[in-house]
């Protein structure tokens, strides 16, 4: 029988070993190898097989994703114990505070950066599904946090909390100077930006859109 401690470790090795995979596919970027990375670029640059590299990703617009579920998984576990002492989305704008969470947050800046500059030709249109495919873990994950919620409400604080995310990412990346993208080298200070650009999506949320105007001025010929 495997013991707890064992598990534990084997849980910990596969997490390191996809999270230097990652680690490569970003180094590989940091200096401009290609544009489409290929499996082998990716597993030669992990010091691992193409057959270890799909053990642990399905494909390899899976490892650009990969962050982003992390950074999201994070998230929602580290709120479990703030949500004890004040309301959810202060606990997570709290959460998104710790270096882990910038680190990550960083890495789905930079691959997401990467997949919008290569269009089509990359992962692009996948990251961007990620957004919403990463709802079902969230999900599950807030429900078993809020077990006697109403799962309906949790469906719909999900995919608001995503939606600001994803804002939050499209905001960034219209600001980003298309220098920046040239070897891939994005900026600690541009990372920086994109951090704070999560944390005001999320305070957005937490207010409630009272900066948007009650009333509009403009006519349906404006639209």
């Amino acid at each position: 029988m495997t013991s707890p401690s064992t598990g534990t470790r084997r849980e910990l090795n596969k997490q390191a070993t996809k999270q230097a995979i990652v680690e490569a596919v970003a180094d590989l970027l940091r200096h401009g190898s290609g544009t489409a990375l290929t499996a082998t670029q990716i597993a030669e640059a992990a010091g691992i097989s193409r057959r270890t590299l799909f053990n642990y990703f399905p494909s390899v617009d899976a490892v650009y994703s990969y962050p982003l579920h992390q950074v999201l998984g994070t998230m929602v576990d580290s709120i479990s114990d703030l949500t004890d002492s004040m309301p959810l989305v202060e606990a997570i704008i709290e959460a998104l505070k710790s270096d882990d969470v910038a680190r990550l947050l960083g890495q789905v800046a930079h691959f997401g950066a990467f997949l919008r500059t290569e269009g089509a030709n990359c992962g692009f249109p996948a990251m961007m599904n990620e957004w919403q495919t990463a709802a079902t873990e969230v999900i599950e994950k807030v429900a078993r946090r809020y077990p006697h919620a109403n799962t309906f409400t949790v469906r719909v604080f999900t995919h608001a909390l995503l939606g600001a995310g994803q804002a939050a990412f499209d905001e960034w990346i219209e600001r980003l100077p298309a220098t920046e993208t040239v070897g891939m080298d994005i900026s600690p200070e541009l990372i920086s930006v994109f951090h704070s650009l999560i944390t005001q999506a999320m305070e957005t949320l937490d207010e409630g859109f009272k900066a948007l105007p009650l009333s509009s001025t403009s006519t349906m010929k404006d639209i």
